[in-house]
């Protein structure tokens, strides 16, 4: 599997003209990171070719080497300290999007605020 998520920009209302994002799996961003990016963008292009039915006129490609964690903890975050308070949140916790981000950022505060009261 080339692409792990396929987006119709246009459809969600961020893009006046046909637009679409294309992220690519862990194992094709491996395999491709220091190759030709523009060789890559065409792979995933191929890859969708199907589900875009239609000629792509032009295309970015942007890559995040650090876009997702490589291990992800169970609890929503991690009090290191309680005074002053210290404590881990983000995507590494409570899952690896920004739905989980935003629970983890909730458990952190909600930990503070027991800590400091």
């Amino acid at each position: 599997m080339v692409s792990r998520f396929r987006a119709d920009n246009q459809m969600k209302g961020i893009s006046a003209k046909p637009a679409v994002t294309i992220h690519a799996t862990h194992a094709f961003s491996l395999e491709h990171w220091d190759g030709d990016r523009p060789a890559s963008g065409r792979l995933l292009l191929e890859a969708a070719a199907e589900w875009l039915g239609a000629g792509i006129k032009t295309f970015q490609i942007h890559g995040w080497r650090y876009s997702k964690p490589m291990r992800v903890e169970t609890q929503a975050c991690v009090i290191l300290n309680q005074f002053p308070p210290l404590v881990l949140a983000g995507d590494a916790f409570a899952g690896p999007r920004v739905e989980g981000a935003a629970l983890s950022g909730w458990a952190a505060a909600e930990a503070i605020l027991k800590s400091t009261s």
